[in-house]
């Protein structure tokens, strides 16, 4: 898997190993998490938002994924004009992520589901909060190497 294919397979993963996302928010912090935090090879870009790291893109491939049929998006309303967006995947999504685990080597699918062990019980304001303060820390890093050069 290569590029974004590669992205949407990780996606396909996550949603296997946790059996669904509740949560646009949880769902970008988790991804953001696994590349910056975990090392998990992934090209997403994320920028500074409110509610911490989002990408555009990966935005984009969940869309498409459920355009494809490939995962489920369910609008949950939590009262209030509060809404829930829940992602699992469909029957024929399950079908797409079995076939991309038997690509994965053993110590890929192993670091994966190692971080994703990690990751499934923190509750979503404390993913926002790890993933802030590790995108500040990145990001001022970055900006002092720029000064440095």
């Amino acid at each position: 898997m290569a590029g974004g294919n590669h992205n949407v397979g990780i996606i396909l993963l996550l949603l296997k190993y946790l059996k669904g996302v509740k949560g646009r928010t949880r769902f970008q912090k988790i991804i953001y998490l696994l590349k910056e935090k975990y090392g998990i090879d992934l090209s997403y870009r994320f920028m500074p938002y409110y509610y911490g790291p989002y990408s555009d893109d990966m935005q984009s491939d969940i869309d498409m994924l459920s355009l494809l049929d490939l995962l489920k998006v369910e609008v949950v309303s939590l009262g209030e004009g509060v809404l829930r967006y829940e992602h699992n995947l469909s029957p024929k999504g399950s079908e797409v992520a079995e076939e991309i685990e038997k690509q994965l080597s053993s110590n890929q699918k192993r670091q994966l589901q190692s971080a994703l062990n990690e990751l499934k019980d923190v509750e979503t304001d404390k993913l926002v909060e790890k993933a802030k303060e590790l995108m500040k820390q990145k990001l001022g890093e970055r900006i002092l190497k720029e000064l440095l050069t």
